[in-house]
């Protein structure tokens, strides 16, 4: 299978590259996020958690509000390990997600210090206006890919995704655009399905399959962010900086 190759790319092909990426590398994208999502969720469905009839979880025990939460931080740790598999299509690096895991797991603080910044700054976006809060949510569009693909703090993270996104706004929020869109309706279908098999073919309540549909849906949508993102990133970075696929692949082997 040829390597991708690193060049500018446009708005659809930042949108081919990205599902191209998805395919060839899902295997070990999607167990990352099974071992630090699916899980966890697991220990939570065990300890009683399902979603309520406003779609709210809810769980009857410790252990299922820890499971609970273990899973939601899981998803953000295998969101950004994934981006360390999606980048090595790149860089023709073998895929690790045992490596890529570990690296994930042990900078979980900067990921979430930075994520939680990140978040802020999106909201205060968002309270001013629509407008000022795309601005910035697209601005921080890389904050995850420059983080554990450069090894940076969280607020070298931020300021280095500012930079990077700067002048092509535009293309980074179209090419994102159209691939959320198609990935709503991917697992959209996929949700239907099992969730038609779960509650009428299988006699699972109602809060139970919400529950079951709801992390299927983010082990789906945890590989494709990532390639996304990484594409982005890496689009981003030979435009301005002209990266090639041997620097690229000596920063992958610095971080692990």
């Amino acid at each position: 299978m040829a390597q991708l190759q690193l060049r500018p790319l446009g708005v659809g092909e930042i949108v081919d590259a990205t599902f191209t990426v998805y395919r060839r590398r899902f295997g070990p994208m999607f167990t990352i996020a099974v071992m630090l999502v699916f899980i966890p969720f697991l220990v939570s469905l065990a300890g009683g958690c399902s979603l309520d009839s406003a779609g709210t979880t809810t769980c009857t025990s410790p252990i299922g509000w820890l499971g609970y939460y273990a899973s939601v931080v899981g998803s953000i740790v295998a969101g950004v390990a994934a981006i360390l598999v999606a980048a090595g299509a790149y860089a023709d690096v073998p895929s690790d997600w045992r490596n890529a895991m570990s690296i994930g797991i042990r900078r979980i603080v900067a990921i979430i210090l930075a994520t939680i910044v990140a978040g802020v700054l999106m909201a205060i976006g968002f309270v001013l206006l629509i407008i000022p809060g795309i601005f910035v949510l697209v601005s921080l569009a890389v904050v995850w890919e420059a983080l554990i693909i450069e090894g940076i703090g969280p607020m070298e993270s931020i300021k280095r995704s500012w930079r990077l996104v700067s002048g092509e706004r535009w293309r980074v929020f179209g090419a994102g655009v159209l691939v959320i869109v198609l990935m709503v309706i991917f697992v959209g279908v996929v949700s239907a399905v099992i969730a038609l098999i779960l509650s009428a073919g299988l006699g699972v309540s109602g809060g139970t399959t919400g529950y079951l549909v709801q992390q299927v849906a983010t082990l789906l949508t945890v590989p494709l962010t990532a390639a996304l993102g990484t594409v982005i990133y890496l689009d981003l970075r030979v435009r301005k900086e002209s990266l090639s696929a041997d620097q690229l692949a000596a920063a992958l082997s610095e971080q692990g």
